[in-house]
């Protein structure tokens, strides 16, 4: 899958987490384990999903032939906004931050495929 398909698909999930009234069916339909299962390695849980929204207010560049800054404030219509989605799983040695690909492949390679949404 390439970046802008990944980007696409991330989105659609973070719009549909933020809408969903029960997070964890939510979680359930996107095919997101609540337990990661790797060979070799203790098992990872599934304990946060965080979502940062970020807003570029201004824009920012060095000066040109001096140390300062070049700092414009953007206007109103062209302030953006971006999110960015991580998963935070846990196991007794460690804390983990994932993306959704990071988990994506982490499932796909698993080696029974069982994604353990039920037994949390």
């Amino acid at each position: 899958m390439d970046p802008e398909e990944h980007a696409i698909i991330e989105d659609a999930f973070i719009a549909g987490f933020r809408a969903a009234p029960d997070k964890r069916a939510f979680l359930a339909l996107a095919a997101i384990p609540l337990v990661l299962e790797r060979p070799g390695m203790a098992s990872l849980r599934l304990l946060e999903v965080r979502l940062d929204d970020r807003y570029r207010v201004g824009s920012a560049a060095p000066g040109f032939g001096t140390r300062e800054l070049s700092y414009q404030p953007l206007p109103g219509t062209m302030v953006t906004t971006s999110t960015k989605l991580t998963f935070i799983y846990v196991s007794a040695d460690k804390v983990e931050e994932l993306t959704l690909e990071e988990i994506q492949h982490a499932d796909a390679a698993s080696p029974d495929g069982d994604r353990r949404h039920a037994h949390a």
